[in-house]
Parts: C-alpha cells; structure tokens; sequence
C-alpha cells in the first residue's frame, strides 16, 4: 500500500507545481494537484465577513483553510486510510516515501501526524512528550505540547479528516493554528496531532511569502486574541508542571529539519 500525496497549489503559480513536480519525481512519488481557493479571487471583504462573521483572519488566511479543506475532501473520496498533504512551497527529505509505505508504524491513536518542522525563530522552543513510535527510516515520533506554526505537511488519516473537516467550514483562526495549537483550538486538543523529529519536510525560503496565507486585504485588521488571556495563563501553568513533573522535555530551535534521521 502507498499513501496518496495531494499537493496544494494556486493556479496563477505553475511554477510552483513544476518544482514540485520535479522534486517528487526524484523521490519516486506521484501526487495529485489541488487546485488551492485564491485569496485574490474571493468575495469582497465585506461579504467574507459576512459568510464568516469572523474580522481576525485575512483574506489569504481563510483561502488556506479552505485549501487544505479542499485536499482532505479530495482524499477522503479516495477511501484510503491516510494521507500526505502538502503545499507547494515545501521541501522533502530523502526518506519522505518510506512515510507512504502504510501506516503500521503509525501510533495507535495517531490521527494527524505533523512532518515538517516548526517554522519558529531559533529564541523559541517546543516541548515535547516521549517518543511513542519510530518511522521506518528511524526518525522519532513525539506527541508535543507546545505548538510551533506551520501546516505545510502532515499525515492523516480517515478518521482525523472527517472529523476536523466540519471546523474548517468558518474559520475563526489560521490553518496552522487551528490543527496544532492546543491553546486556542480545540481542535487540535481533540486531535492531539504529534510530531515526526527531526523534521523530515520544511518550507522553503519562499514559503516566507505564502501565496496561500500571505495576502492581505488593505487596511487596518483587528484581532481578538486578547480574549484568550486568561487561557493563557492557565495553558503556561499547565506546560511549568509538566516540565516540572519531566512529563515533557524543552526542545530549543523547534524541530528542526534535518535530511536523513
């Protein structure tokens, strides 16, 4: 069994998808293109607002929660078990295909697995609860508790998809945010979505400038994360007795990305 591969990808950039395309072809694995929503050609922001009724998330934000939903349907019509997703601005590691052989290596309560890594500044840290499993090519698989942005690859399975699909319906946060941080989505409590180390897929430094999250609409944008104070309190409380009880250890740099294991 081979896991399907869908990459996301606007129309206006085949640049991307022919990179991509030659880059999976050297690793030997095909993929199927989805088409990504275009921030550009989206309803006004008025009427965004409207179909949302959500002002904190950008117009480009939206259109990449509405990709990956995009992909999760394409993949949930395949009826296979799992599935890669990934954007086009990503780079694989040479062992990226022993990850599609099956999911047998897969954790038993595994439903999302993230594969890339954290796209953080190296002044920040991650922390992460002992290893449960091992891919094939020997890199460790950590449940994490302290999330790190980005959802430019990442493992799921049918059960996952189906589940986290209804969510991305009205966004109310960014992609990343909405699949891995525990914090502020309770989504990704309920998904508890682990983490492949060291990372075996990493944006590249185009993805700086996403076309699927990066555009903007003009003028001021408001944002109500104030809101989520207290929460924050009480998540920071909760990550100094875990790393108290040694139930979960600091990880410096986020998870970095390395080729081989």
């Amino acid at each position: 069994m081979t896991l399907p591969v869908f990459v996301i990808n606007l129309d206006r950039r085949p640049d991307r998808w022919a990179a991509m395309l030659a880059q999976l072809d050297r690793l030997g694995i095909r993929a199927a293109r989805i088409a990504a929503v275009d921030a550009r050609l989206l309803a006004a922001q008025e009427e965004r607002e409207r179909e949302t009724n959500n002002d904190d998330l950008s117009l480009g934000e939206v259109a990449c929660v509405w990709s990956h939903r995009k992909a999760l349907r394409a993949f949930l019509d395949t009826g296979e078990r799992a599935a890669l997703i990934l954007e086009d601005d990503v780079e694989l590691a040479p062992d990226t295909p022993s990850l599609l052989e099956s999911v047998d290596w897969w954790p038993p309560d595994a439903g999302v697995i993230r594969v890339e890594t954290g796209n953080i500044s190296p002044a920040k840290w991650c922390l992460l609860w002992p290893a449960s499993a091992e891919t094939p090519s020997g890199r460790r698989v950590h449940r994490f508790e302290r999330w790190t942005p980005g959802s430019a690859a990442y493992l799921v399975n049918r059960e996952a998809a189906a589940f986290a699909l209804p969510h991305f319906d009205n966004p109310a946060m960014p992609m990343d945010t909405l699949l891995f941080d525990h914090r502020r989505s309770r989504l990704a409590r309920e998904l508890r979505a682990l983490q492949i180390v060291p990372g075996a897929a990493r944006q590249t430094e185009d993805g700086d400038t996403s076309d699927l999250a990066g555009w903007r609409p003009r003028g001021p944008r408001h944002t109500k994360w104030g809101k989520h104070n207290k929460k924050s309190l009480l998540y920071r409380a909760r990550l100094i007795a875990l790393r108290c009880t040694g139930k979960v250890k600091k990880q410096r740099q986020g998870v970095y990305y390395r080729p081989a294991p």
